[in-house]
C-alpha cells in the first residue's frame, strides 16, 4: 500500500505534461504577439515579463512532481487570477484576431483538464501521502 503511494499516478504524470504543454503554447502566443506588434511598442517588457512568469510555473510544476499539495492549490489560484486577466479579454478579442483567441481558449481547456487530473482521487492520495 505504501508502495503504490509513494509512485507518481499517472493522471499527475499526464497533467503535468499537459501544463507544460500549456507553456510551451503561451510561448508560441508570445511570439506571435511580439511578431504582430513589433512595429507599435518595443517587446522587451512583455518578453521579460512572460519568461520570468513561465520560469515561476516551472519551478511550480517541478514541485507538483515532488508531491507537493500546495503547488496544486497554486495551481488553482492562478487559475481563478487568470479568469479576470486572460479569458474575459478574450472575449473581446474574438473579432479582432480569432487564432490567439482560440488558443488561448486551448489553453484554458488544458489547464482544466490537468487541474481534474490532479484533483483525482488518486492523485490526491498521492499528494496527501507525501506529508
Amino acid at each position: 500500500m505504501i508502495a503504490t503511494l509513494l509512485e507518481r499516478p499517472a493522471k499527475v504524470v499526464l497533467a503535468i505534461r499537459l501544463f507544460y504543454l500549456i507553456i510551451a503554447i503561451g510561448v508560441a502566443r508570445l511570439i506571435m504577439t511580439v511578431i504582430r506588434h513589433y512595429d507599435v511598442r518595443s517587446p522587451d517588457f512583455l518578453i521579460i515579463t512572460k519568461m520570468l512568469w513561465y520560469a515561476a510555473c516551472i519551478f511550480v510544476l517541478y514541485q507538483l512532481g515532488k508531491g507537493k499539495n500546495w503547488a496544486r492549490w497554486v495551481m488553482v489560484a492562478l487559475l481563478v487570477a487568470s479568469i479576470p486577466l486572460t479569458i474575459l479579454p478574450a472575449f473581446g478579442e474574438v473579432s479582432h484576431n480569432l487564432v490567439n483567441t482560440a488558443i488561448t481558449f486551448l489553453q484554458v481547456g488544458l489547464y482544466v483538464a490537468a487541474l481534474f487530473l490532479l484533483f483525482d482521487r488518486k492523485s490526491s492520495d498521492w499528494f496527501a501521502a507525501g506529508k
